[in-house]
């Protein structure tokens, strides 16, 4: 999937509804907006996704970091 006809949000207030993917109700995390292929900037539709089906989808497209959230500092326990 290219990122930029493809792009994850995270909802900053989770609401209850139907998750677009596995049809249950439950607390929607993420949004899914999926843009044109051709121009790449109209909204052609978007996800509903709950926080188990998000982040599935997420790492499905190929992002190693869920979305909002930032690596600050790196620790090493392996004796360096």
């Amino acid at each position: 999937m290219e990122k930029d006809v493809f792009d994850i949000k995270v909802l900053r207030y989770p609401k209850l509804a139907k998750c677009s993917s596995c049809d249950r109700v439950r607390d929607i995390y993420y949004k899914a907006l999926i843009y044109d292929v051709e121009d790449k900037k109209q909204i052609v539709g978007d996800l509903e996704l709950c926080k188990l089906c998000g982040e599935n989808l997420n790492t499905a497209a190929g992002n190693e970091l869920k979305p909002g959230e930032e690596v600050i500092k790196t620790f090493n326990f392996n004796g360096g």
